[in-house]
């Protein structure tokens, strides 16, 4: 199975980077970028140019309802069992589930639902708390 991600911009493309950064190259993990200068003919042929048939695979989305997001959704509906989608993940939910991806895995659904359960636990809030000084009393 493999993940092909995509959004707009150089969404894709900028996490490929960030991914090579901290894990090098992810044989199974693809992206493809959705430019300005692109029309939806030139980005569906891009995905489906990477696409194997008998092959599983997740497309990675930047975010719901984009143009990215609608042609990965009408590849899927076309073949649910052999292709998911996924939209508003984040990059620590792409290089858990991509360094761990082999060749062996096909279970759709459970990568789909990885992605986004990793997504929701590393989406956190730092908060500054104060920490309470102990006065000891010695006696002296």
């Amino acid at each position: 199975m493999d993940i092909i991600v995509t959004g707009h911009g150089h969404f894709a493309t900028g996490l490929s980077s960030t991914i090579q950064l901290l894990a090098g190259e992810l044989s199974h993990v693809h992206y493809v970028d959705f430019t300005k200068e692109m029309s939806e003919e030139n980005l569906v042929d891009q995905l489906k140019s990477i696409m194997v048939k008998d092959k599983s695979y997740v497309f990675f989305c930047d975010l719901i309802g984009g143009t990215p997001y609608k042609e990965a959704a009408r590849l899927s509906a076309a073949d649910a069992k052999r292709i998911g989608v996924v939209a508003g993940c984040n990059l620590a939910s792409l290089l858990e589930v991509g360094i761990s991806l082999t060749d062996s895995d096909n279970d759709v659904d459970y990568l789909t639902e990885e992605l986004v359960t990793i997504s929701q636990k590393g989406t956190q809030i730092f908060k500054v708390k104060p920490i309470k000084q102990e006065v000891i009393e010695d006696g002296i």
